[in-house]
């Protein structure tokens, strides 16, 4: 450690020497300080487990005492004064805090000698956060002195010392972050921008752990001069608009005089010079009475040059003068290039060749003298990074030794245990030799032990439900029973647990003796899997549940709908019997290659390896209650069923996290079966929750016109497909989007979920049956939840059919067909019915009776417009009616199955022979005239095309 004292404080004196000695000793300085600094570096992973000095209250007390104090001549007194007293980490705050206030008056040399003798005193008392304040503070002096060279130095030997010191105080994270801002300003003066940018940002992430605003303010104006040197102004603007408001929220004077700077710069690369202007007349406003000289020359110099730009000559001479004598004052050089740059530009426009030559020669030296010190920088840099590299490569060769040690006694461990192995390995092959002649004996037995214990768990399963009902009938004989329904239910519930063993095990033994042929369909398979999990969806929730479908495109394949359906369901079953609430159970599935993988997973208890190795087996049940799988007949029929398609199914488990089983089975399109699921699948795209909109099909007003309303576009991709090339399909995604589809467009008839956001599928119907323009309309409502309490529901709310997920692709183009064909027959019954001049039927039910409603509404409004004007339109009547000529259109031809047109003539000819009957005298041209038409032998054609016989025979018939 003595070491590293004497190498730093020597590095320190020989740097502040030369500089002191002007550009003239650049060289002199680069030859003397390097292998000190490169000293610096070799010690300082010595310093990472170098204990603190001074304890947390030692540490507060000092700053107390030293923030009480302001201005660099009262600190200087306070240094000394301490220093006398023995008081180091008093003195060396003293001197940290005495050196800043010389930096902020720009008296930068000064600064640097109290730096120095700070970095000295901290590095003999030991204390590491000290001395990385005192590398930093003396990194920042070189810094505002040019020096970037040695400035680098100290700012990575401080950042070196951060990284490696156990330290995770506040203290130590700034301290970090501080050596990071530098490095950073350092590679931005050098236009390194790549890694500036990567730096500062690190930066930026420290000051925002440490929640420190002005930190972050500085950070975002250096990333943004960065875009802004690159040309990428939006994004300067968002950088220094950013560190604006967290100055301003600071309340940091120079931090908004800098983002003024930085706003006018980036005005006047816009051309925007009065914005330019007023942004650095502003910043200058608030600097100018600062005594930090070194940034309100940068905004005067700017003020200068946009002077210069907008003709302001008097107060471009005035800034100019000024901004000379600070320049000279604190002797930056670089400045003063830009200041006679400046003049230079002046005298030129002015026309004054003498005093332009003169002043472009100062620029000339000036600028030459900025870029030679670029340019021993750039050689500086380059000999530390050969120098830490030379280092790396040495702390590198040292790990490659160890692992070389480590790798010989691994090898030797491994030798010892191979030769373990070996013995083991050999005397197992013996004990099997051994038992060879056991196995066949063994295997018998155990074939002995299945089937013994096959048959007593399903005398055990059969006996537990046959129990209870017996126990339950018995007590229903008895006199005087109570809880009636109670025993009844559960009775049922046995009951239908036994069916339903019973059934699994039918199916099983179906599929091993392969008896009936397999209904095999083709479609995709993906919305097949999609209605499956909708019918979970109730259950799921009723738990606390999250269940998931995710897919990745649709799968057209063959596959039998039953056989998926028993997999699915028993899986899911298993599922939600072992995931506890608020846990998840996920269906996924995809295509690869040509497998069609699925997954079913949940969160549940999972199982332990034991049981996961004969989870497939028949009756196979764990050794606890927590490993208990049901009666193992459903996971039995799942294998069975795998087999039987060519497929495979594999489980991973593990206790306390969940469970997943692994499906596997081949995509095939063989084209061999009659019969599809879906009719034109290429037509039909599965499209998942937020993909584009279905597209409904386009039909004319002729055609039938179904509409489906279903909140899964696969679901409603699947319905419409059946019924794609016969019908024009229109969709919905919800209830209420459904209706107002329903009223603009009045189909021939609508399926809807019953299951929806916001509008579930029983009010859909409630509001089609109360409208007047679609109560016509049958509805089939789809859903997975078909109890016999929700059928009357159903039929209470206006349904006409239900169907269950998953459905049967031809029940329901049956249902439709059907119910379609029913809406035909109604149609020629209201059509005869109209004929028969509004006579009364038995036959028609609530329904009819609201149709018959609508008609003679229609009648009536025929024969006010009759009476009126003689005259009669089918706009007009729709208008009256308040439905636009489309809805009047749809809603007569759904009930008559004509045109309105050709039913408003029908009832023009029903009152003409009312008038025929009423008068036997009236003559047919007034007849004529009073039913709206125009023309006699328009009246005589339509009356013939209505009633069969002309006017005349109608006359002579009635008399």
């Amino acid at each position: 450690m003595q070491l590293f004292r004497n190498a730093s404080y020597a590095a320190l004196k020989h740097c502040h020497e030369t500089f002191t000695n002007g550009m003239g000793g650049i060289r002199s300085l680069i030859s003397r300080t390097l292998p000190v600094l490169v000293s610096i570096l070799l010690l300082l992973a010595s310093c990472g487990k170098e204990p603190h000095a001074f304890t947390p209250e030692e540490r507060k007390a000092a700053d107390s005492i030293v923030h009480a104090v302001g201005g660099a001549d009262s600190l200087a007194l306070l240094q000394r004064r301490l220093e006398g007293e023995g008081n180091r980490l008093g003195s060396i705050v003293a001197l940290r805090r005495w050196g800043k206030a010389l930096r902020d008056d720009s008296r930068f040399e000064e600064a640097l000698r109290v730096h120095s003798k700070g970095l000295q005193q901290a590095a003999d008392a030991g204390d590491t956060l000290e001395w990385v304040q005192a590398l930093n503070n003396v990194g920042t002096d070189y810094r505002r002195m040019g020096v970037l060279d040695v400035a680098q130095g100290y700012h990575y030997s401080a950042w070196k010392m951060s990284e490696e010191c156990a330290d995770t105080s506040f203290t130590a994270r700034k301290n970090r972050v501080v050596s990071l801002n530098g490095l950073g300003n350092i590679y931005l003066t050098l236009g390194n921008y790549e890694r500036a940018d990567s730096t500062l940002r690190m930066c930026l992430k420290g000051e925002q752990e440490l929640h420190s605003t002005v930190g972050q303010a500085i950070n975002y104006a250096n990333l943004g001069s960065i875009f802004e040197h690159r040309g990428q102004t939006d994004s300067a603007w968002v950088y220094y608009r950013r560190s604006m408001e967290l100055n301003t929220e600071e309340g940091n004077e120079l931090g908004i005089a800098l983002c003024h700077t930085y706003f006018g710069s980036l005005y006047e690369k816009a051309r925007q010079y009065d914005k330019a202007a007023a942004e650095y007349e502003t910043a200058y406003r608030l600097m100018k009475d600062s005594k930090d000289d070194w940034h309100a020359l940068n905004m005067l110099i700017a003020l200068a040059g946009i002077c210069h730009a907008t003709g302001n000559e008097g107060r471009e001479m005035e800034c100019l003068g000024r901004a000379r004598q600070v320049a000279e004052a604190i002797g930056s050089r670089e400045h003063l290039g830009q200041i006679h740059t400046l003049y230079y530009r002046h005298y030129k426009q002015k026309g004054d060749c003498r005093a332009a030559l003169a002043a472009y020669e100062k620029a000339t030296a000036m600028q030459d003298s900025v870029l030679g010190m670029e340019k021993v920088n750039r050689i500086q840099n380059t000999s530390l990074n050969i120098e830490r590299n030379r280092q790396e490569r040495e702390m590198n060769e040292a790990r490659v030794k160890l692992e070389q040690e480590r790798t010989a006694r691994q090898i030797d461990y491994a030798v010892f245990v191979f030769v373990v192995i070996i013995l083991i390995g050999a005397l197992v092959a013996f004990l099997y030799i051994q038992r060879f002649h056991r196995r066949n004996h063994l295997a018998l037995k155990r074939l002995a032990a299945l089937r013994e214990n096959f048959f007593t768990n399903i005398t055990h399963e059969f006996r537990t439900p046959l129990t209870v009902i017996l126990g339950l009938s018995r007590d229903l004989q008895e006199p005087d029973v109570k809880e009636v329904e109670d025993k009844a239910r559960t009775i049922q519930r046995q009951g239908e647990g036994l069916l339903m063993l019973i059934n699994q095990l039918l199916d099983i033994s179906k599929i091993k003796s392969a008896v009936g042929n397999a209904d095999w369909k083709n479609g995709n398979i993906i919305a097949y899997l999609g209605m499956i999990v909708e019918s979970y969806r109730d259950h799921a929730r009723s738990r606390n549940i999250e269940l998931q479908l995710i897919s990745k495109g649709e799968v057209v394949m063959d596959f039998v709908p039953d056989y998926v359906a028993k997999v699915l369901n028993n899986l899911l079953s298993n599922a939600f019997k072992f995931t506890p609430e608020y846990g998840r159970v996920s269906v996924e599935a995809w295509r690869e290659g040509d497998r069609l993988l699925i997954e079913v997973a949940d969160t549940g208890r999972g199982m332990d390896g034991k049981t996961l190795a004969h989870v497939f087996e028949p009756f196979y049940q764990g050794d606890s209650d927590a490993q208990h799988i049901g009666t193992g007949v459903g996971l039995a029929l799942v294998m069975q069923i795998m087999k039987a398609v060519d497929g495979t199914i594999t489980a991973e488990s593990t206790p306390g996290k969940g469970t997943t089983f692994h499906i596997s089975v081949p995509v095939r399109n063989s084209g061999r079966h009659a019969k599809s699921v879906v009719t034109d699948a290429g037509n039909v795209p599965l499209l998942p929750k937020a993909g584009p909109e279905l597209d409904d099909s386009e039909g004319d007003d002729s055609q039938c016109r179904l509409l489906v309303i279903e909140d899964n576009r696969d679901i409603a991709a699947y319905i419409g497909s059946q019924f794609v090339g016969r019908y024009a399909v229109s969709y919905a995604g919800n209830g209420k989007d459904g209706l107002e589809k329903a009223e603009e467009l009045v189909p021939d008839l609508i399926i809807t979920d019953l299951m929806m956001p916001g509008m579930d599928g029983l009010e859909v119907c409630r509001q089609v049956r109360g409208n007047e323009i679609i109560n016509h309309i049958p509805v089939i409502v789809v859903t997975a939840k078909i109890t016999d309490e929700e059928r009357i529901r159903g039929i209470e709310a206006g349904a006409d059919a239900y169907l269950a997920k998953p459905f049967n692709a031809d029940e329901l183009r049956t249902r439709v067909e059907k119910l379609l064909e029913g809406r035909r027959m109604l149609q020629k019954k209201f059509a005869g019915m109209m004929q028969q001049r509004g006579e009364e039927t038995e036959e028609g039910g609530r329904a009819n009776e609201a149709d018959l409603r609508f008609l003679t509404k229609v009648s009536g409004l025929v024969s006010r417009h009759l009476d009126r004007n003689r005259m009669v339109d089918v706009a007009a009547v729709a208008s009256g009616m308040g439905m636009s000529p489309r809805q009047f259109y749809r809603k007569i031809n759904a009930l008559v199955g004509d045109t309105p047109a050709a039913h408003i003539q029908r009832l023009k000819i029903k009152r003409a022979c009312s008038l025929l009957d009423k008068d036997s005298k009236v003559s047919f041209a007034e007849v004529a005239e009073q039913c709206g038409f125009d023309a006699y032998p328009n009246f005589v054609r339509a009356f013939k095309n209505v009633c069969g016989v002309t006017p005349t025979e109608y006359r002579r018939r009635g008399e």
